[in-house]
């Protein structure tokens, strides 16, 4: 008897063991704890849902959601859904905000900041987002004015003014000038202005003007001169280059010049011979009016080579070849010219000498002055 008692209570004891433990697991519950969306089925004998999410090692911070709340009682068939916080920070044309959500994809976090669809964002609407959170530039689209080639049109586009240009189909060459810069960030009303500008390399021919060399001569009179060798302009080729902004020549520098064409220089004798005083001639009279001089031109109306210094003159009405005696009445002095050119076509002349036949008669600084003349 006394060996029979104790295998007795050791079955005893072994059966109760096993009945409690048998009561255990009669006792626990099965729910369904998910997490971020990843569901998995527990047997848990807490009586509360905080106690559950210990028990699996969840810890939940202030910015993470539990449903239903951790104080509820937990019973057979309960679904326990935790979301945990993530921090997501949204920079909208250039505005930054941080907010803290537990959508686990970008795409569901959008909504949260009222971003539409026909925003553009930094990277995938399907992108996951972990735990650390995630960063995300967004833009919208912007009505913009764009003014190019006279003409203004509206167009709605997203980001910067480059990215307007391509919305308008506005392709630019390499001096054109953008306002503002292509890197700017659209906003509404944004105004945008491009100058089509275009450097051009041009050519051109002018003359180049000849030079005069005196000479003394001994054998003409004192004061007299005389043109052996007649002046003849050059020509060169002038390189420039000009800016055009839009169209209208803005600016314009000579980058080279060369001669093509060697300009003649003109040889004049100036007469040294000493001669006795010349008889003065009778002053002209009987017509007056403004007489002027000129010094340019090649040719005169009656083909000769137009020579600045001779004593030639030009008139409207007097035939070629005319000779005329001019006199100064201020001074007495007097010059006979031969008509070999038209003019002058300013009202109240009458004659416009040569400048070499004007300075015996008067100060060429005198530019023009009243005189009588006749025909001898």
């Amino acid at each position: 008897m006394r060996k029979f008692v104790p295998v007795v209570a050791a079955g005893a004891l072994l059966v109760g063991g096993l009945s409690a433990y048998g009561a255990s697991e009669a006792m626990a519950s099965e729910v369904i704890v998910s997490v971020d969306g990843q569901q998995s089925d527990v047997k848990t004998l807490a009586p509360t849902v905080g106690q559950v999410l210990a028990e699996r090692g969840i810890n939940v911070g202030e910015h993470d959601t539990v449903v239903p709340s951790q104080a509820s009682k937990v019973s057979k068939g309960s679904e326990i859904s935790v979301r945990y916080g993530r921090p997501i920070t949204v920079t909208i044309d250039g505005k930054q905000t941080t907010m803290w959500t537990t959508a686990t994809t970008v795409d569901e976090a959008l909504g949260m900041f009222g971003i539409d669809s026909g925003a553009t964002i930094s990277t995938s609407r399907s992108a996951t987002i972990s735990r650390e959170g995630i960063s995300i530039n967004v833009s919208s689209p912007r009505n913009v004015s764009v003014t190019v080639d006279g003409t203004t049109k509206t167009v709605t586009a997203i980001g910067t003014v480059a990215d307007a240009l391509r919305a308008a189909g506005v392709t630019l060459d390499t001096h054109d000038e953008v306002t503002p810069d292509l890197s700017t960030a659209l906003s509404d009303d944004t105004a945008i202005a491009i100058v089509r500008v275009e450097i051009r390399t041009v050519s051109k021919t002018v003359a180049v003007p000849y030079t005069t060399t005196t000479q003394n001569d001994a054998t003409l009179a004192s004061g007299t001169k005389k043109v052996t060798t007649p002046g003849v302009n050059g020509t060169a080729t002038e390189t420039w280059q000009q800016t055009v902004r839009d169209g209208q020549l803005a600016d314009e520098e000579r980058v080279s010049s060369v001669i093509t064409t060697a300009a003649q220089a003109q040889i004049m004798l100036v007469g040294t011979k000493a001669t006795a005083a010349p008889t003065t001639a009778a002053p002209a009279t009987g017509n007056s009016c403004g007489v002027s001089w000129y010094a340019t031109g090649s040719r005169t109306a009656n083909g000769e080579t137009f020579n600045p210094d001779g004593l030639t003159a030009a008139s409207k009405t007097l035939p070629f070849n005319t000779r005329v005696l001019v006199t100064n009445p201020s001074n007495g002095k007097s010059v006979t010219v031969r008509i070999n050119d038209r003019g002058p076509y300013v009202t109240g002349r009458c004659l416009d000498l040569a400048r070499g036949a004007f300075s015996q008669i008067a100060s060429l600084g005198a530019g023009t002055i009243t005189a009588t003349w006749q025909v001898v």
